[in-house]
């Protein structure tokens, strides 16, 4: 891989998980900078704004010098053009991502030739998770700590407080005592 390469690693990331910090973390050592591009899609409702997620994407990302965080709407091969990237990094569960994933990658060649697609398979502790995971575990009143930072799963906390009172996915006040930082989470 060419370390001079920019990489851009879209998706909606509603909310950031640990899985999507490990393919982030594995990709910066990968490529030169790593843009991680939150898509704004007016067809989803997601649970945290665009700027709220750039947020926390931010502050579970701070410790990687070659990563920028930005959104953008549109066709993502339009904004890897206009970022002068050469590479979309995208992650792998299963194999049914696989199906998804390669089509759209042929589908981004034949909008923009200059485009390859890198896939990283998850690693395996991270193969079940998912944003819509994590959602519906702290919905119905589960914790999510483990599967998010500390940070995002303290605003998922807030956020199901307010829209679903009956069912509080994690103890807050556990949560403000520990470090935002990924690598400092208990194991």
């Amino acid at each position: 891989m060419s370390s001079s390469a920019i990489a851009v690693y879209p998706g909606s990331f509603d909310p950031i998980t640990f899985g999507h910090l490990d393919i982030i973390e594995r990709g910066c050592k990968l490529f030169g900078r790593v843009i991680v591009a939150v898509v704004r899609n007016p067809n989803k409702t997601p649970l945290f704004s665009v700027q709220e997620r750039l947020n926390q994407i931010r502050l579970a990302t701070e410790h990687l010098s070659n990563l920028e965080v930005d959104s953008f709407e549109g066709l993502t091969v339009n904004y890897a053009r206009m970022r002068q990237a050469t590479v979309l990094l995208r992650g792998l569960r299963v194999l049914s991502d696989f199906e998804m994933e390669l089509q759209m990658a042929h589908t981004n060649k034949t909008l923009y030739n200059q485009i390859e697609t890198v896939f990283l398979a998850t690693s395996n502790e991270y193969s079940f998770l998912s944003s819509s995971v994590v959602k519906e575990i702290a919905r119905f009143g589960g914790s999510v700590d483990h599967l998010v930072p500390k940070h995002v799963a303290l605003d998922i906390a807030r956020c199901y407080a307010r829209t679903h009172p009956e069912s509080i996915p994690i103890s807050p006040n556990s949560l403000l005592k520990t470090n935002h930082s990924r690598g400092e989470r208990e194991a």
